[in-house]
């Protein structure tokens, strides 16, 4: 079969609620750990935030093994010693995970749909490598992508070595990016189009953002794709993320006007649900192909 167009999808909040799932994860961990060291709630938010920002993300729960205060309650265990003795924390966030990292309704039966239909599916993430491929991994759906692409390849392992097997991806499914080429710039998309062998009239753009996202896919000149739906989540949870964030104040700053910009920018379609996308496409294109 033919290659019937190239379909670039964001990940966090457009195939799963990453809001709802890592916000509520990491909130029960945090509960878990306030109880087994005795300590405040912020206190522990600012130890998790020093280190965020050391390490560039926030999206490294067992962080927590290299916390101060972990350090001082349990001085001289190794990492998997530690492990053991925060083995209630892990659950938590593990039990959380379990309950909240699901797809979006009808994700993976429109992803079969297009790629029965002839559709190539690439990812683009700022997520780590190892999250990204975890994430698809667990929610069933990585066959799904040619390419995933990231903005670093850097692997940083997982405290227990008999688990980094796992959570590897396989060869060729991970591309890294150029460090200048971030979301919101446009040059991003054309990078991969290019890599993919596509033409950018060949192709749409899938994401929650409309600065980040969809600017970003018009000024590209590939089709904007809004995923309304991912923007739908408690601000509560927002706003506990932005507390643990690896982001500096400015960045925080620059965040919350692009969201003021954000009713400045038109996508050329919007869904409210992923299984409105086949339909959108053969309104876009006037056939089912692209």
């Amino acid at each position: 079969m033919s290659n019937t167009g190239l379909i670039i999808t964001d990940l966090d909040n457009t195939l799963y609620d990453w809001v709802t799932y890592f916000a509520t994860s990491f909130e029960a961990l945090l509960h878990a750990l306030e109880s087994t060291l005795n300590m405040r709630e912020e206190d522990l938010i600012e130890e998790f935030r020093v280190l965020h920002r050391e390490y560039g993300t926030s999206e490294q729960p067992f962080i927590m093994l290299e916390l101060p205060s972990v350090k001082d309650r349990f001085p001289g265990l190794d990492r998997s010693e530690l492990l053991t003795q925060l083995e209630g924390p892990v659950r938590a966030f593990s039990e959380a995970r379990r309950a909240t990292l699901k797809l979006y309704d009808h994700v993976a039966e429109t992803l079969e749909t297009l790629d029965k239909a002839g559709y190539v599916f690439v990812a683009h993430t700022e997520s780590s490598t190892v999250n990204a491929f975890y994430r698809l991994q667990r929610l069933g759906i990585d066959h799904f992508f040619r390419k995933v692409y990231v903005q670093s390849i850097r692997w940083d392992g997982h405290p227990l070595p008999e688990r980094e097997a796992a959570l590897r991806p396989p060869s060729g499914l991970i591309r890294e990016l150029p460090k200048s080429e971030r979301k919101p710039n446009p040059r991003l998309l054309v990078d991969i189009c290019q890599q993919e062998g596509f033409e950018v009239d060949r192709t749409c753009y899938v994401g929650d953002s409309l600065v980040r996202d969809m600017a970003m896919a018009k000024e590209a000149g590939v089709l904007a794709i809004w995923a309304r739906y991912g923007t739908r989540y408690d601000p509560a949870l927002w706003d506990l993320l932005v507390r643990i964030t690896h982001w500096t104040s400015e960045d925080v700053e620059q965040e919350s006007r692009l969201r003021e910009e954000s009713g400045k920018v038109e996508p050329d379609y919007v869904l409210d649900s992923f299984d409105q996308l086949p339909s959108v496409l053969q309104l876009a294109t006037g056939t089912v192909a692209m």
